[in-house]
């Protein structure tokens, strides 16, 4: 096996670790169902993107460019999306029943979870210039994407990602996550929210 595959796979084995390791210590139990099958979803697609996606989008992502703006949104939908999952583990380990989502809810959100991050993997995949910093990318030689998921919609991985953080929070089983979850997804614009950055990189291409 090759360095790099050997580093990507180092990644994937901290980041999976590390979350269960998050979920069930807030749970405060390794039996709940629901969380054993988020994680057994989320880290087999994590898996896949992290191979199929192209090494040069995933230094970019780690590493944006100066130019970029950043205005802190994706340290805060990062944290949101965190901390939903972490909500619903706390809800459905320690916290009354009244808070959790019912079997049949939540095996119907893990199914919508695991599309919409196949959806968001497909658009990274496709999408190479897939940037967490709004900036021209003249070194790569940037143009718009046209193919892949972007012939059904404009923007597909914020539409994936605004699907994926609400049915982390029902496919844990609480309905009490959906509060960070909302606040993810929101459109309002004191909220860090990835709906923000939707018309600013619409004005960005028309500039």
């Amino acid at each position: 096996m090759k360095r790099e595959h050997l580093h990507l796979l180092g990644r994937w084995a901290l980041i999976t670790v590390s979350l269960s390791a998050l979920l069930f210590l807030t749970a405060g139990t390794t039996h709940v169902t629901s969380i054993h099958r988020y994680l057994l979803v989320s880290s087999t697609l994590l898996l896949i993107t992290i191979f199929a996606v192209d090494p040069q989008l995933a230094k970019e992502r780690a590493h944006p460019g100066d130019a970029g703006t950043d205005d802190g949104s994706r340290f805060a939908a990062g944290f949101l999306s965190l901390i939903t999952a972490t909500v619903a583990a706390l809800s459905v380990g320690r916290l009354s029943p009244l808070f959790n989502v019912p079997t049949s809810i939540r095996n119907t959100a893990l199914g919508v979870y695991g599309l919409s991050s196949i959806l968001q993997a497909w658009t990274m995949i496709v999408n190479p210039f897939f940037s967490p910093s709004v900036r021209l990318q003249t070194e790569r030689s940037q143009c718009v994407i046209q193919n892949g998921p972007y012939t059904l919609m404009r923007h597909p991985g914020y539409f994936a990602m605004s699907i994926s953080v609400p049915a982390t929070a029902l496919a844990i089983g609480s309905w009490l996550a959906l509060v960070p979850a909302v606040a993810f997804c929101s459109t309002n614009p004191t909220a860090c929210s990835i709906r923000r950055r939707v018309p600013e990189e619409e004005s960005f291409w028309v500039r």
